[in-house]
């Protein structure tokens, strides 16, 4: 028989059924009015305080949080869902040994709860306890065979462990079981770009940006991997493409050139072999540029077909979208005839517009007074000057280095550039391009 308060004829299952509803969908000030209501006409109601703890948890209210969860389990501490769930909002709160204590409290009074079991697997997982989680999720997966966000949180244990293939069969299971599931999809997609699938991983980071447009983490790790990092880049005079095994020669000349070596790059070996060489850049063509966190382009002379310069994004840094830049020509009778203007504009278009990065730094060493000018007439700003910074290999003198940046917001307002790539390059490269579909 339904309970109902003979002063206001409101009936008790309909005002928790209403406050329910509006809590699965969402509506949280909603569904709190609903619970207060309830709570006001009947003080000793646990689930009322329950549902009202987890709607201050959802938003952040944790104190209020915590006295109902209080509230709820004196009124009914056999109720093993409530202890979960104050674990739960415990450690959303970074309270991780009471979290613990309250899942092992609703364990205790019933092991059979599946959801205690993940909730306690995610606080384990959060503190990189990873085979103690594994016991967990499996557990949870041994009650409830289906439960996706177990298989789900499995997989994200099993990835950390270093064991992507069994992740990947936790990610599909639970697919199986629930296709819109935008988190396993951004999941499947890490686990097999760890893998070098990268063409599958593709897939599953599309799905799980058209299931939630604004999953702004699968849309970053879509761009990481994105086709667009590995095609050509095309200008008026030059056209720039990736390394490869033919450039071996080419590359072998540049690096024993010492004028243009010294200025460009010290580091790099000066005398490697072209046999040798070309096995590296083989290698080094059939990777992505996110598994190798650099790209390296032959600048080529469109009138010719003939090599005439390097230029390379490296230590690039997804998390941050910045990366180093790196520009020569080993023939100086290239360096007044505006090719590596072209060459600059056209990896700034690629860095700012094709693969989303947000700065750009130079380094350049103290003695290229000509590359430093370029670089801060062309609108990267001196952040830095680094005395003594790092030593030649040869151990015999330590060397001074320019430290400039050019950041997404620096590039769109560069008036300069504006005008320099209309000229160049026929086009404004400071506002974004509507890039072709992969």
């Amino acid at each position: 028989m339904e309970i109902t308060k003979p002063i206001t004829g409101i009936t008790l299952s309909a005002l928790l059924q209403a406050a329910v509803q509006c809590q699965q969908a969402g509506k949280l000030q909603e569904a709190e009015k609903h619970c207060l209501q309830v709570c006001t006409l009947f003080p000793n109601l646990p689930d009322a305080f329950h549902l009202l703890a987890i709607i201050y948890a959802q938003t952040g209210h944790y104190q209020a949080a915590n006295d109902n969860f209080s509230k709820a389990i004196d009124i009914h501490p056999t109720r093993a869902d409530f202890y979960s769930n104050y674990g739960n909002a415990l450690w959303k709160q970074d309270r991780i040994e009471e979290a613990i204590y309250y899942c092992q409290q609703s364990l205790a009074l019933d092991a059979s709860r599946a959801e205690t079991h993940n909730i306690l697997g995610n606080i384990l997982l959060s503190q990189n306890r990873l085979e103690e989680a594994v016991t967990s999720f499996r557990t949870a997966l041994e009650i409830h065979p289906t439960y996706v966000h177990a298989l789900n949180n499995l997989g994200n244990t099993l990835q950390k462990l270093n064991q992507a293939e069994d992740a990947v069969n936790c990610y599909r299971q639970a697919l199986k079981l629930q296709a819109n599931y935008p988190e396993a999809h951004n999941n499947l997609g890490q686990a097999l770009k760890s893998l070098g699938r990268l063409d599958e991983a593709i897939s599953h980071f599309r799905s799980a940006i058209k299931l939630r447009p604004d999953f702004h983490k699968a849309a970053q790790n879509y761009l990481e991997i994105d086709p667009a990092w590995i095609k050509p880049l095309d200008g008026e005079k030059l056209t720039l493409r990736r390394y490869s095994e033919a450039d071996a020669e080419y590359l072998h000349q540049c690096y024993k050139n010492n004028t243009f070596m010294t200025q460009y790059n010290h580091y790099i070996p000066r005398h490697q072999r072209i046999e040798d060489l070309a096995i590296k850049l083989r290698e080094t063509n059939a990777k992505h540029p996110c598994q190798l966190k650099s790209v390296d382009w032959i600048i080529i002379k469109k009138a010719t077909g003939q090599p005439i310069g390097i230029a390379n994004l490296v230590e690039i840094q997804f998390h941050h979208r910045r990366a180093e830049f790196l520009i020569g020509f080993a023939n100086p009778e290239n360096h007044n005839k505006s090719y590596g203007l072209e060459a600059t504009l056209l990896v700034l278009d690629y860095a700012f517009n094709r693969v989303g990065l947000n700065k750009l730094i130079t380094v350049v060493y103290s003695d290229n007074a000509f590359a430093q000018k370029n670089s801060l007439a062309l609108g990267f700003v001196q952040e830095s000057y680094l005395r003594e910074q790092i030593m030649e290999p040869s151990g015999n003198k330590f060397l001074d280095l320019y430290g400039n940046g050019m950041t997404l917001n620096d590039f769109r307002n560069n008036k300069r550039i504006l005008k320099l790539s209309r000229r160049l390059l026929g086009f404004d490269i400071t506002r974004p391009q509507c890039l072709e579909d992969n």
